[in-house]
């Protein structure tokens, strides 16, 4: 296990160098920052990590303002709009998933075409076709930004729909209003993608229960789909998805930073594309820094989980 445990933290390790060698070749396309590191390129390699882990990012070269404020204040927009994705996702991928497994005639057929057709699909075309619908049948959700432009939102936490309760005014209800119909469109188009995976993942490890010598003996006793369902799919397929679920996140994120310039969602991705065409290669180095170290995370949870509830992979960890 120690052994195991050692050869995931080399392989994190090796991935955050490489991040961060990446980073710093970011910050040496611009000619003032070759400059800053002109002693040699290894001591300037390490003068920028220590900068990293004293938590000065430096300043953006468009605005002059410290870059760690603009990540803080920019990141919690895309984690609200990937949060809310992949909440809807998990609402209604497993169900489907379930249906198409315990059905396995037209209706699971249809719901496995169209999960892989869905995945097909890019998500940044489909925001633009729903954005014209919905301006030309006056849908309340054609409003594009996270919230109008008339009300003001103090930052707290970052997350619009969690600080517009703090709001001390009148019409807060309003506000909320708001909210959450900015929020309603790219959600439903951002959920789209991890769905598909989800109703996938799901359908196929539940026919895989199915399928078990012990299913098949509950269904010939006489037992009911629901209780199928109830004492043997739920347990038996959620436990060893759920990891994969959990990478499903960095897909989400993915696509978020293709549909925030779509939406006017002022979040990480927007911000990293304004960054390119303005040839901030400040901004873009922390950005790609940021990114990467959130991508690890998630799959450094992934991992645990994995660890945690499938007995096959903790048999690994001994070996």
């Amino acid at each position: 296990m120690i052994i195991a445990l050692v050869r995931r933290l080399l392989l994190i390790f090796i991935s955050l160098v490489v991040l961060s060698v990446t980073s710093f070749w970011i910050m040496l396309k611009d000619p003032l920052n070759q400059v800053l590191f002109e002693k040699s390129l290894i001591d300037g390699y390490f003068r920028y990590i220590t900068q990293l882990l004293n938590g000065d990012f430096g300043i953006t070269y468009v605005g002059g303002e410290l870059l760690r404020e603009q990540i803080f204040s920019v990141l919690p927009s895309t984690l609200e709009l990937c949060i809310a994705a992949l909440f809807l996702a998990l609402l209604f991928g497993i169900p489907l998933g379930f249906i198409g497994a315990l059905n396995r005639g037209t209706i699971g057929s249809v719901i496995r075409s169209v999960s892989s057709v869905g995945l097909s699909i890019p998500v940044y075309w489909i925001g633009p076709i729903l954005l014209y619908l919905a301006a030309i049948y006056n849908w309340e959700i054609s409003s594009v930004g996270q919230y109008n432009a008339l009300y003001e939102i103090k930052a707290i936490t970052g997350f619009a729909i969690i600080d517009v309760w703090f709001v001390e005014e009148p019409y807060r209800i309003k506000i909320v209003q708001s909210v959450l119909q900015h929020l309603a469109l790219p959600t439903l188009v951002l959920m789209i993608t991890p769905m598909m995976e989800i109703i996938r993942l799901t359908q196929y490890r539940a026919e895989l229960v199915i399928s078990a010598n012990y299913t098949k003996s509950a269904l010939i006793r006489g037992w009911s789909k629901m209780r199928v369902l109830r004492v043997y799919l739920l347990r038996n397929t959620l436990a060893p998805i759920l990891p994969q679920i959990i990478r499903t996140f960095t897909l989400t994120l993915a696509s978020c930073m293709l549909i925030e310039n779509i939406f006017n969602w002022s979040g990480i991705g927007q911000w990293l594309i304004a960054a390119l065409s303005e040839q901030d290669y400040n901004a873009v180095a922390i950005g790609v820094m940021v990114i990467g170290i959130i991508v690890l995370f998630v799959n450094l949870i992934a991992d645990l989980s994995e660890f945690l509830l499938d007995p096959y992979k903790k048999k690994a960890w001994y070996d």
